[in-house]
């Protein structure tokens, strides 16, 4: 009689499903991977003013979503709960393919570049 390593201890279950999503999703291909954007500020190293200046400009390809318009009351209720909160009525995503686009347009280059000095001489 084979006992399951989920019989004995239940909480793995968890741990093990969400390490198999991890690795399913990094072997998606990046036209497949969907961001939000707490992950392209992660991955660009940017704060959210520059994401939205990056979005104005029109430099990165985003994806907003598109809310059904509600009845007057639920839409007032709602902009006055997002007021207080200060969210924004939909969620914008991004697709990994777009920012990795976004990266090889605009190279970083390191700061040691920019020394003046022979790199020998230390």
């Amino acid at each position: 009689m084979k006992i399951h390593y989920t019989d004995r201890w239940p909480e793995l279950k968890g741990l093990v499903d969400e390490i198999d999503e991890k690795i399913s999703r990094v072997s998606l291909p990046a036209d497949q991977v969907i961001l939000d954007d707490v992950d392209v500020m992660r991955i660009l190293k940017i704060s959210k003013r520059k994401l939205a200046q990056l979005r104005a400009d029109r430099k990165i390809k985003f994806y907003p979503t598109d809310d059904e318009p509600p009845s007057k009351k639920i839409k007032l209720l709602k902009a006055q709960e997002s007021l207080k909160k200060g969210n924004r009525k939909s969620k914008i995503y991004y697709v990994l393919i777009d920012v990795l686009n976004y990266v090889k347009r605009n190279p970083v280059n390191p700061i040691s570049n920019n020394f003046k000095i022979n790199n020998y001489e230390l």
